[in-house]
């Protein structure tokens, strides 16, 4: 049987999830307690992962249509005359609008300022003239944080697990390899037609494989630290021991 690593950013979501109830040790205000003492980019990256980030819902309502029909009187055809008849229904469509979440979009700002910074370091120019880098930049942390926060769909591979087991010629396991199909996060990742979608860049594949993908991946370490950062404050503060 595959056992999961424990992770302290589960932790997060559970003990939030387990509300303000009396007597337990571990509760919501405490964990968010420790939420506030965190380095500030890092605490709002924490708020994120336990708040729902969702797309704006954006009801289209058309109206029902009146119908008519021309009549022809069999007395006298040539007398015509316009007839009501039941009108064509309405409908009401549901389609995706913005994310919802105004911290989603302050934690894009952040993460994008960073990819500026390293675009003015490699003296990076884009493919077509699309404006400031930072509209650039704001694309692609948008990306990294969609990749993060959105599950697309689960990794059909690892059933969501993030990674695979080993077993050895008898039959039992022997160890754990990542999933090379969903790069050990479980989700199913966009693809690079999304990717550029979403960043809204007017490149190619494999123009955004061999100059963009550099700086989505520099997003992906900068969330990765601090995640890091939230998992060591929260290892330190909740550590406990299993006596016998």
């Amino acid at each position: 049987m595959l056992v999961e690593k424990f992770d302290f950013l589960e932790f997060l979501r559970l003990a939030i999830a387990q509300g303000r109830g009396e007597g337990k040790k571990i509760s919501k205000d405490i964990v968010l307690g420790e939420i506030a003492l965190m380095p500030k980019h890092s605490r709002m990256w924490a708020c994120l992962l336990i708040e729902k980030i969702d797309f704006e819902r954006i009801a289209v309502i058309t109206p029902a249509k009146e119908q008519y029909k021309w009549m022809v009187s069999k007395y006298n055809p040539d007398f015509e005359w316009e007839r009501r008849i039941e009108d064509l229904p309405g409908k009401v469509e549901f389609k995706k609008g913005e994310i919802k979440s105004a911290d989603f979009f302050r934690v894009r700002n952040i993460l994008a300022s960073e990819i500026v910074k390293e675009m003015k370091k490699k003296k990076f120019k884009p493919n077509n003239a699309q404006g400031d880098l930072i509209n650039i930049a704001k694309g692609l942390a948008e990306v990294v944080l969609r990749g993060n926060l959105l599950v697309k769909a689960m990794c059909g591979t690892c059933q969501g697990l993030g990674k695979l087991e080993l077993f050895n010629a008898s039959g039992f396991p022997c160890g754990v390899k990542p999933c090379l199909k969903c790069e050990g996060s479980g989700k199913r990742p966009y693809t690079l037609h999304e990717k550029i979608t979403i960043a809204n860049l007017n490149v190619s594949k494999s123009g955004y494989s061999e100059r963009y993908y550099q700086f989505e991946q520099l997003g992906e370490s900068i969330v990765a630290q601090w995640e890091n950062e939230i998992r060591g404050r929260l290892s330190r503060t909740f550590n406990f021991e299993l006596v016998a």
